[in-house]
C-alpha cells in the first residue's frame, strides 16, 4: 500500500530585529509606528466630455457622497477635468485643475462635496478627445511641472480666482496658509509652473473615470506621445513610448496606458485605478476598455467594469469609489506564511484552500494574530487568483501586497455584528459600520477568521474560556511523556514557574487560555474571551492535512507566540478549535504578555514558532513541532484521530539561550547538547536500510537540522562565531524518537534538508543540507558516492561538497534549503545566500556581504566529481572558482559555457539578500530577496520603510530571464519580508485542476497566478521532492 509522507507546504518567512549583539528578523518592524502616516494623494480624473451626458446625475452624486462620507483626515482628494476653450479660456486641449489636491477634513470634505453637486451637464462639460493629454496634464500637476493647457483657464483652481460659482470660489479660496500643502494648484491664472502637491512620503494614486471612447485624434496622440518622450528623458526612464499591446486594438495608438506605465516607474510611483461606467460593447467600446484595462495592469492598479444600465449606476460606482479608496487607504504591516492542504483522494494535488498565518506588530509585546483562510479561482478577468469567500478578490490592488480591505476570509460572518463598537477598526468604505463588525475582515488582523472562532463566533457574549481544550505536559525534560491538561487543576504548573515570589498563578493560567479577566478589560472590550486570545504566527508554518470526509475532512496544524500549537478545523464550514497545546518553555513568558507594559526589547517572547510536519500511513499520523526561538526540543503527537491527540516524545534541551548567548545544557536527551534551536521541518523519509523485516516493511525516519544558535546574531566581519551549537544533522526514528545517527557540519544548520528519493521505488537515496557558513554537503549511504539503499542509517556518511562562504564580503550564509531538480544523471542545486535575521542597513557587517544565488551541478555516483576541482578550489570541493559569475543586470553566459562549469553564481544587489527558499516550474526557478530601506538620520525625511522586496524569475540553466520584462528581478509590492513561493496542482471550485504559483507574481506573495510558462529547451528531466511519495 502506498504511504504519502507529506511534502512540506510552505516555509513561513522571517522577520528580524538588531538590539546591540542581538539579531532577529522581526527587527524589521522596530521603528514604532509613526503618527503621522503620510495621507495618499488622490487625483479624480473625470470624464466631464460629452460622454457623461447619461451618467451624469448617478455619477455626480456618487462622487459626492463618497467624499462626504469618507473619513477624516485619511486621504488628500483633487479633480481633474478635461479642458474647456470656451469665454475666459486659452484654445490649448488637454486637462486642468479644477480642484487641487487637498487634506479631506470635515470642513473641505464639505466644500469639495457641494462643488460636485454645483456641476452642470453643460456649463461644465469639457472638450472630447483629449484622454491622452489629460494623463499627461496629470503628471505635470503630481510632479510639479509646467502646465500645458492647465493655466490660464477660467476654472482652474488657482489663488485668487473669484470668476466661479459659489461653490468653485469655495474651493479657490483654500489656499493652505494654514494646511501647508492644501493650497491652490496654480499661484496665478497665467503661472508657468504648477504647485506640487505635498510629496512628504506620499504614495500617489489616479482614480480615472470613463464615461466612453475619448476618440483622441492623431495629432492629440502625437502631441502626448512627444510629451511623454521628453517627461522619460528627464526621468531617466528608457523604454517609455514602447507601444503597449492591447486587444482588441481599437484604442491601441492611444498612448493614455503608457503614460500610466511611466507614471508608475517615475518616484512617483502612481497607481491607476479606472472605473468604466456603462461601457460599450460594439463599435470603439470594446477597445477604450480593454485600454482601462491596460491603464490599471501597468500601473498595478484594479479596472472596474460598472455597467448596470438598470438604473443603479450611482450605487455600482459609489461601490468602485469605495472599494478603490479602501485598497488606498490600507496601512496595516504584516507578514504572512501560506499553507496548502494535500488532498487525500487526488495524490500530488492540493485542495483548494489556502491557509494564511497572520500578525501585526507592535510596540507592546502581545502581538495580534489570526490564522484566515481563502481559495484560487478565476477573477472577473479570467486571471487565476487568490479569492475569498464571496468569490471576490482577496488581493489589494493599493500597492500593499496584503488583503483587500473589503474581502472576507472564511469562518468570517457574512452578516455584520457590533463586536469591535468599543474599538473600531478598518478601512472597508463600501459597507457601513464595517468598523464596528468581525466583518468584512479585510487587513485586519484581529477581525475575522480563526480568532472570530475561538472568542465564540456569533455567540461571543456567553463564550467561556474554560470550556477550550488546552493541553501541556510535565515542565521537566524527562517526564514530558503524556498529555496533561492546561489549567488552575494542574499542580505541576506552579507559581515559581510562572511568576516567582507572586500570587497570581491562577490569574495567568486562565487569561493564557483567553478568559478577559484583567481590569481594565483589554482593548476596552468586556467581552468574556478576550479580544486579543489569538497569538501572533510569525513563523510558524502551518500544515494542513486532509483526513477525508468520514474523519472531519481538513485540518491545520500550526504555532503562535502565545505559547500555543493549535490545530484547527479547516473546512471551508469550520474554523473552530480542536485543541491546543501549551510549550512549558512558555510558561515563564506568559506574564510579560499579560502585563503588556512598554519593553525594554522590542520583542523577547517566542512560543510555538518553528515549522510544523506530519507524516502519515495507512493507519496513523503523526505531527512533528519544533519552536524556533522559543526551545531547542522538537514533539511529537499522535493526531490519528485529529480531536483527540497523544503525545509520542519530546526531544532536545529543555533550557533556551541566554541574552548573553549562555546555554544550560543540563537534562538534555542523550545526544542533544548541541541542540541548538528548532528551526528546521523534521523531515520524513524511508530508506531500505531501516526497516522492520526488510523491502516492503521500511520504518518511517526523520532528518533534521541541528538548529540555530544566537551567536549567529552578531553582525562582526567574520559573518559567523565559535560557538558549536547547530553543527548537526539528527536522523531520527519517527516513531520511537530513537537517535539513529548524527552527522557533523562545519556550522550550524537551520535550514531544511532535502531528501531525494527513487522516483521507481519512493525511497530515499540521497539527502542535501547547507550551513550558516556558505557550506552544501551531501548525505550518502556507506560512502561519498553510494547512496542510501540497504545502507543502515547509523552507517551514512556526510560529504562537503561546495564551500562558498568565508569572511568580509564572502561571509554568505545559507537558511534555506536548495532546491533540487534532476538532469539526466546530475542533480541542480538552486539556493541563494543571506542573512534573513539581519534585514536592516544598521547591520554594517551584514550589508557589505556579497551574496549571490547559486546553481551547483551535483554528480554523486561520479568519484571524480569534487577530486576534478582541486587545482581550482584547492581541495576536492566547489568553489566560486568552480562556477561561471554573472552579473546581476549582466548579460546570461551561454549553455555551452555553464557545461563546462560546476553551475553559475548571480549577483544581487548591495545589500540584498536572499529571504525566500527557491522553487522550480519548467524550468524556471523563482526565489525571492530583499534590500533594506536606507538609513535615514534626518528628522525631516520619511520613516524608513520595510525595504525593497524582489521576485526573480530566471533560467535554472542560465539565469536568463524568464518574466518577459528587461530586468531578471520586479519589485513586490508592499516591501519587507515575503513568504517563501509555493507550487503545485490544484483543484478548483469547477472541478478543473490546474497549475498554481503563490508568491510567483510581483503583485503580492499571496497572489495565487499561473506558474511561469514552460521553457520549451533545457527544462529540468524531473522535479524532485523532500518528501517521498510511496
Amino acid at each position: 500500500m502506498k504511504t504519502p509522507l507529506l511534502k512540506r507546504l510552505m516555509t513561513a518567512g522571517l522577520l528580524v530585529f538588531s538590539l546591540a549583539a542581538m539579531a532577529e528578523d522581526i527587527d524589521l518592524f522596530a521603528i514604532p509606528p509613526r503618527d503621522d502616516i503620510p495621507k495618499p494623494n488622490v487625483l479624480i480624473i473625470v470624464d466631464n466630455t460629452a460622454n457623461w451626458n447619461l451618467a451624469f446625475e448617478a455619477e455626480k452624486k456618487a462622487l459626492a457622497d463618497t467624499i462626504a462620507s469618507l473619513p477624516n483626515d485619511a486621504f488628500r482628494i483633487g479633480i481633474l477635468f478635461s479642458a474647456e476653450t470656451g469665454s475666459g479660456d486659452n484654445n490649448v486641449a488637454g486637462g486642468y485643475v479644477r480642484a487641487a489636491i487637498r487634506s479631506m477634513t470635515s470642513e473641505n470634505k464639505l466644500i469639495y462635496s457641494k462643488l460636485i453637486e454645483s456641476l452642470g451637464k453643460e456649463a461644465d462639460k469639457g472638450n472630447g478627445g483629449q484622454a491622452s493629454l489629460v494623463m499627461a496634464e496629470a503628471y505635470r500637476y503630481l510632479s510639479g511641472g509646467a502646465p500645458y493647457a492647465g493655466n490660464q483657464k477660467a476654472k482652474t483652481d488657482y489663488a485668487g480666482n473669484i470668476s466661479g460659482t459659489p461653490a468653485s470660489n469655495a474651493v479657490y479660496a483654500l489656499t493652505g496658509s494654514e494646511t501647508g500643502w492644501d493650497g491652490n494648484a496654480l499661484a496665478s491664472k497665467n503661472a508657468t509652473q504648477y504647485n506640487r502637491p505635498s510629496s512628504n512620503c506620499q504614495k500617489n494614486f489616479i482614480i480615472y473615470i470613463s464615461n466612453g471612447a475619448p476618440q483622441d485624434n492623431t495629432s492629440v496622440t502625437s502631441q502626448a506621445n512627444s510629451m511623454l518622450a521628453a517627461a522619460a528623458s528627464a526621468a531617466g526612464i528608457s523604454g517609455a513610448t514602447t507601444p503597449i499591446p492591447v486587444s482588441p486594438s481599437g484604442s491601441q495608438s492611444n498612448v493614455s496606458d503608457e503614460w500610466a506605465r511611466f507614471m508608475k516607474k517615475t518616484d512617483l510611483g502612481v497607481t491607476v485605478f479606472t472605473i468604466d461606467v456603462d461601457k460599450e460593447t460594439t463599435g470603439q467600446g470594446p477597445g477604450w476598455s480593454a485600454l482601462l484595462k491596460s491603464m490599471a495592469d501597468v500601473s498595478d492598479g484594479k479596472y472596474f467594469d460598472v455597467s448596470t444600465k438598470d438604473g443603479t449606476t450611482g450605487n455600482a460606482i459609489q461601490d468602485a469609489l469605495n472599494n478603490t479608496l479602501s485598497q488606498i487607504q490600507s496601512v496595516n504591516s504584516v507578514f504572512a506564511s501560506v499553507s496548502l492542504p494535500v488532498s487525500v483522494n487526488t495524490q500530488g494535488t492540493y485542495l483548494n484552500q489556502v491557509f494564511i498565518g497572520l500578525f501585526r506588530p507592535s510596540i507592546l509585546p502581545l502581538w495580534p494574530g489570526n490564522l484566515k483562510q481563502y481559495k484560487l479561482g478565476y477573477d472577473s478577468t479570467g486571471t487565476l487568483s487568490t479569492l475569498d469567500a464571496d468569490d471576490k478578490d482577496a488581493i489589494s490592488s493599493g500597492g500593499t501586497g496584503f488583503i483587500a480591505e473589503c474581502a472576507r476570509s472564511f469562518w468570517t460572518p457574512s452578516l455584520a455584528d457590533t463586536y469591535w463598537e468599543g474599538k473600531p477598526m478598518g478601512s472597508c468604505l463600501s459597507i457601513a459600520n464595517s468598523a464596528k463588525s468581525n466583518t468584512p475582515d479585510g487587513n485586519i488582523v484581529e477581525k475575522g477568521g480563526q480568532a472570530y472562532m475561538l472568542r465564540g463566533a456569533a455567540a461571543y457574549a456567553s463564550a467561556k474560556a474554560v470550556d477550550r481544550k488546552v493541553y501541556t505536559c510535565s515542565p521537566t525534560q524527562a517526564g514530558c511523556t503524556a498529555l496533561t491538561n492546561f489549567n488552575t487543576g494542574n499542580e505541576a504548573i506552579t507559581q515559581a514557574l510562572l511568576d516567582p515570589g507572586a500570587t497570581n498563578r491562577d490569574d495567568l493560567i486562565n487569561w493564557a487560555r483567553g478568559e478577559n479577566l484583567k481590569d481594565p478589560r483589554e482593548l476596552g472590550l468586556s467581552h468574556p474571551i478576550r479580544p486579543l486570545v489569538h497569538g501572533d504566527v510569525v513563523h510558524s508554518r502551518p500544515v494542513a492535512i486532509d483526513f477525508g470526509a468520514d474523519n472531519g475532512g481538513v485540518v491545520v496544524f500550526y504555532g503562535a507566540n502565545d505559547g500555543m500549537l493549535r490545530a484547527i478545523n479547516g473546512n471551508r464550514d469550520g474554523g473552530g478549535e480542536l485543541w491546543s497545546f501549551m510549550a512549558p518553555e512558555f510558561y515563564p513568558h506568559i506574564k510579560r504578555i499579560y502585563d503588556n507594559t512598554t519593553p525594554i526589547k522590542f520583542k523577547e517572547q517566542h512560543g510555538f514558532d518553528g515549522v510544523i510536519t506530519a507524516y502519515r500511513n495507512g493507519s496513523n499520523t503523526w505531527l512533528y513541532g519544533t519552536m524556533r526561538r522559543g526551545g531547542r526540543s522538537i514533539y511529537a503527537f499522535d493526531v490519528t484521530t485529529p480531536a483527540t491527540p497523544a503525545l509520542k516524545w519530546k526531544l532536545g534541551c529543555p533550557n533556551n539561550f541566554q541574552d548573553d548567548g549562555s546555554v544550560s545544557d543540563a537534562d538534555c536527551n542523550t545526544g542533544f547538547a548541541e541542540i541548538g534551536q528548532t528551526w528546521a521541518a523534521p523531515n520524513p523519509l524511508k530508506a531500505r536500510g531501516y526497516s522492520a523485516s526488510g523491502a516492503g516493511t521500511e520504518k518511517p525516519m526523520l532528518i533534521m537540522a541541528g538548529g540555530y544558535d544566537p551567536c549567529e546574531d552578531g553582525d562582526p566581519a567574520t559573518g559567523g562565531c565559535a560557538s558549536t551549537k547547530g553543527n548537526k544533522i539528527y536522523i531520527l526514528d519517527a516513531d520511537t524518537g530513537t537517535l539513529l545517527k548524527t552527522l557533523n557540519t562545519d556550522r550550524a544548520v537551520v535550514a531544511d534538508v532535502f531528501v531525494v528519493n527513487s522516483s521507481s521505488t519512493g525511497m530515499a537515496e540521497w539527502a542535501y543540507a547547507a550551513d550558516m557558513g556558505g557550506n552544501v554537503y551531501r548525505i550518502s549511504g556507506a560512502d561519498a558516492n553510494t547512496p542510501f539503499e540497504n545502507t543502515a542509517p547509523d552507517l551514512w556518511t556526510i560529504t562537503k561538497i561546495a564551500a562558498l562562504g568565508g569572511s568580509g564580503a564572502d561571509a554568505r550564509k545559507f537558511i534555506f534549503m536548495p532546491d533540487i531538480v534532476k538532469d539526466n544523471d546530475q542533480y541542480i542545486l538552486l539556493l541563494g545566500s543571506g542573512d534573513r535575521e539581519k534585514p536592516l542597513n544598521s547591520y554594517t557587517a551584514a550589508m557589505s556581504v556579497a551574496n549571490k544565488f547559486f546553481m551547483l551541478k551535483d554528480d554523486p555516483s561520479d568519484p571524480a566529481w569534487l577530486t576534478s576541482e582541486s587545482d581550482n578550489c584547492g581541495s576536492a570541493v566547489i568553489c566560486m572558482n568552480s562556477l561561471e559569475p554573472i552579473a546581476n543586470d549582466g548579460a546570461s553566459p551561454t549553455l555551452a559555457t555553464v557545461q563546462g562549469k560546476k553551475g553559475w553564481a548571480l549577483a544581487l544587489g548591495a545589500g540584498e539578500q536572499t529571504v525566500t527558499s527557491a522553487i522550480t516550474i519548467f524550468g524556471t526557478v523563482t526565489f525571492l530577496t530583499h534590500e533594506p530601506a536606507p538609513v535615514i538620520t534626518d528628522p525631516n525625511v520619511c520613516t524608513p520603510g520595510l525595504g525593497t522586496s524582489r521576485v526573480y524569475n530566471v533560467s535554472y540553466a542560465n539565469a536568463t530571464n524568464m518574466n518577459g520584462t528587461e530586468s531578471r528581478s520586479r519589485t513586490v509590492a508592499g516591501g519587507g519580508l515575503p513568504p517563501s513561493p509555493v507550487a503545485g496542482m490544484v483543484t478548483l471550485d469547477s472541478g478543473e485542476t490546474v497549475p498554481f504559483c503563490i508568491g510567483c507574481d510581483p503583485s503580492s506573495p499571496l497572489m495565487g497566478t499561473d506558474p511561469p510558462p514552460p521553457v520549451m529547451a533545457n527544462q529540468p528531466k524531473s522535479r524532485v521532492y523532500w518528501y517521498l511519495q510511496q
